[in-house]
């Protein structure tokens, strides 16, 4: 029976440091062996691909052991077709090899035709030109006493003329007072001119002579020029033909 008491003894005995042998190696492998497999390579830092073209990226991510994950297209007018917009994980961060790294490549901004908004209040065209993938990049006040006070006059880019997707749209705006195109004043007597510039609130300003043979007293010079953008006060400066002389 002694016998048998010893044996059950030493088996059990046995069992336990097997057990805490075990239990040991289980310990050791993850809190020491893992760990220093992980430091001596298991691990990779993600590169900068944005900005590449889609297979110099995956060559890229290759080399440094991860892998070419999703690959989306997306509309961008800054960034060349076809090179990477944006990547995740973003670079730099340390991540396990053979991790996949998603790529956005941009396919190139969209073409779009300036809408119609000539007519329409303000907040109602930036809503419009916004929801067409255009961007407002500023509103300039004419003088249009005609017309009520904030209706859009026009744009520029004008309507109708195919620009870039986010492209920079600016809006005209009816004003009582503000700024107005300058008119048309070369071919013009002196003055009717002169009568024009004061019914548009401007100050006549330096008027200088030159040989011609246009009509005397007819404008061949204007500054401002034409379509160049004045307001109330601004001085107009002009030269106006007298005849040539004769020998």
């Amino acid at each position: 029976m002694k016998r048998r008491s010893k044996r059950r003894s030493h088996r059990l005995r046995t069992l336990l440091i097997v057990l805490l042998a075990l239990a040991l190696a289980v310990v050791l492998l993850n809190w020491v062996v893992m760990p220093l497999v992980v430091r001596s390579g298991r691990e990779a830092t993600v590169p900068n691909v944005i900005g590449l073209d889609r297979f110099a990226a995956e060559e890229s991510l290759v080399n440094a052991g991860l892998t070419l994950g999703e690959v989306r297209s997306v509309s961008n007018a800054t960034v060349l077709p076809d090179n990477v917009v944006a990547q995740h994980p973003e670079p730099g961060q340390t991540v396990k090899l053979g991790r996949r790294v998603n790529i956005d490549v941009s396919r190139g901004g969209a073409r779009i035709n300036v809408p119609h908004v000539e007519g329409l209040s303000l907040s109602r065209a930036t809503a419009l030109l916004t929801e067409s993938g255009l961007s407002v990049a500023g509103v300039e006040s004419l003088r249009a006493p005609a017309l009520p006070p904030g209706q859009v006059i026009s744009t520029h880019p004008p309507a109708g003329i195919e620009v870039d997707e986010g492209e920079r749209v600016f809006i005209q705006v009816a004003s009582r007072v503000g700024n107005f195109p300058m008119p048309n004043l070369v071919g013009l007597n002196i003055e009717i001119a002169r009568g024009l510039i004061t019914a548009q609130g401007l100050i006549i300003g330096e008027v200088k002579q030159a040989p011609s043979d246009e009509p005397p007293g007819s404008i061949l010079i204007q500054y401002p020029e034409e379509g160049m953008t004045v307001r109330d006060l601004d001085t107009v400066s002009m030269i106006i033909a007298v005849p040539a002389r004769r020998r």
